[in-house]
């Protein structure tokens, strides 16, 4: 246990104190000022109008009048589709897409931007710009987040037979961003998004992989195929509105389900927009790579991800992936195991009875088994496990630092993202909703390759170790006294089993 000096209190973040002279002393405040002249009479209030006073609620019901809409175009208002049709900017072409550095055709990692220099600002033209898009590229490669990978399935080789299955894998409009804001005059309205299927021919510089006949999510080609990549995504998300469901759309589970028990090796490629119920159909896959709405470079991204070229995809769940509490998972189901699913209907959710509780806190807190926790994502493609060593607090200054060695024994480097989980001392006043058991403090990433261990540091302020004193005349931040401890791991779940990953400090 390391004793760490009691920290002062935070002040609120309004107390003023008397500013200082040049010599260091407090200067007197200046004397009162002369009293005002006599204040005029005060004017009537303006007659309620659509142009006067600022109200709660419209007092006059709905405007009579009509505002004309805005000529159509790419750049006006905020859609939930696409209302002009397709984007008349014509898509690369085949050959383009295999070479990736033709003329008109995708960046290459060398376009990107280097240590030190960033990538040149062409303003309106940003979006046709080499190096951002090789930028966006690796963000969506390196940010890819792997859940599973069964039978080594991952990263793909370019030797390897794949097909292509699922209603987004060539679509010419992929899911690639989301509605309202999202797509008010995004970059994908102007040039032609990359689908999964355009994505890999750049990759293997070979032909595009088997898509799905018509329509729908089947490919008859898949049978014959060594590895399936099913590209996926639930429904679309939007400002303002809520998605149906955390699930996929029952055709293209139906597809998965199809190949997956037929003993075949599928790699489920999701693009979402937050959680996604997975339960009903992972139990065979052999592999799930998530992306982030990644935006028009999308398919490419992707692409790299599963096959690991230039890039490694080392991302981390930013939420819960939660379990349904049966395999049928009906609507009933879904909402009885998602944190405030049985608060929907009644609108209890508004009222904001999980205080402290949120995401992760709460499925710590009910005990649930969910199926990737918070922080998930398999190490290095899962070919090897991170061991969290030798976790210490120090002191330096008025901070806590703490400390971790990594090391894993597997064949290949990879990026790990070891999270600082803190429990703070029970004596911290409040009812169990307001005081969650664990929460997340800090997480950084970290080059760890075989036989060498790596340390990863974290530091905890003052504040990073205070509590809200919410009492009568209180309003303020506190240090909370007593014993911390602080675990490292791989994730909200894992991190705080493991004894010999924690390690607790005590303000003095």
């Amino acid at each position: 246990t390391i004793k760490v000096k009691k920290a002062t209190p935070l002040a609120p973040a309004w107390s003023v104190e008397a500013p200082a002279s040049s010599s260091g002393a407090a200067t007197a405040p200046p004397p009162p000022a002369a009293p005002a002249p006599a204040a005029a009479p005060a004017a009537a209030a303006p007659a309620p109008s659509w142009n006067t006073g600022v109200y709660k609620d419209n007092p006059f019901g709905p405007s009579k009048a009509k505002s004309p809409a805005p000529a159509p175009s790419w750049s006006t208002g905020v859609y939930k589709d696409n209302p002009f049709g397709p984007s008349a900017a014509k898509a690369p072409s085949p050959e383009a897409v295999k070479a990736g550095v033709s003329s008109g055709g995708l960046p290459t990692k060398a376009d990107g931007p280097k240590r030190g220099v960033r990538c040149k600002d062409e303003g309106g033209d940003n979006y046709k710009n080499k190096c951002k898009l090789a930028l966006a590229d690796r963000i969506i490669a390196e940010s890819t987040t792997i859940l599973k990978n069964e039978r080594d399935v991952l990263p793909l080789s370019k030797q390897t037979n794949v097909a292509l299955i699922g209603k987004q894998a060539c679509t010419s409009h992929p899911i690639a961003q989301g509605g309202g804001s999202g797509w008010n005059g995004f970059a994908c309205n102007e040039v032609p998004k990359i689908n999964v299927a355009d994505g890999i021919a750049g990759v293997t510089g070979g032909a595009k992989p088997s898509c799905p006949a018509g329509s729908g999510p089947d490919n008859p080609a898949a049978t014959n195929a060594d590895v399936i990549v099913a590209v996926v995504t639930p429904a679309k998300a939007s400002e303002g509105t809520d998605r149906p469901s955390l699930q996929l759309d029952a055709d293209d589970v139906a597809v998965i389900k199809k190949y997956s028990q037929l003993g075949k090796k599928v790699v489920v490629a999701m693009t979402v927009p937050g959680p996604v119920i997975t339960s009903t159909w992972d139990a065979n896959v052999a592999a799930i790579a998530i992306s982030w709405l990644p935006g028009q470079q999308d398919g490419r991204g992707i692409a790299l991800a599963l096959y690991g070229e230039d890039y490694e995809a080392s991302g981390r769940l930013p939420f819960t992936f939660p379990k349904c509490s049966t395999e049928q998972c009906t609507q009933a189901d879904e909402l009885a195991s998602v944190h405030l699913g049985d608060k929907i209907a009644s609108g209890q959710y508004l009222k904001f009875e999980e205080k402290a509780l949120i995401g992760y806190r709460w499925y710590h807190a009910q005990g649930l088994q969910v199926s990737y926790p918070f922080g998930f994502g398999l190490f290095a493609y899962g070919s090897a496990t991170v061991a969290y060593t030798s976790v210490a607090a120090t002191f330096k200054g008025d901070d806590v630092e703490i400390t971790a060695t990594l090391s894993h024994s597997g064949p290949r480097a990879g990026r790990d993202v070891p999270q600082l989980y803190l429990k703070f001392p029970a004596s911290i006043p409040g009812d169990a909703a307001s005081k969650p058991e664990w929460v997340l403090k800090g997480f950084t990433k970290v080059l760890v390759e075989p036989g060498k261990p790596a340390t990863a540091g974290f530091s905890l302020s003052v504040r990073d170790v205070s509590y809200w004193d919410d009492g009568p005349g209180q309003s303020k931040w506190v240090c909370a006294q007593g014993t911390f401890k602080a675990c490292v791991g791989a994730n909200a779940r894992d991190a705080i089993l493991d004894e010999a990953a924690c390690t607790t400090f005590a303000p003095l």
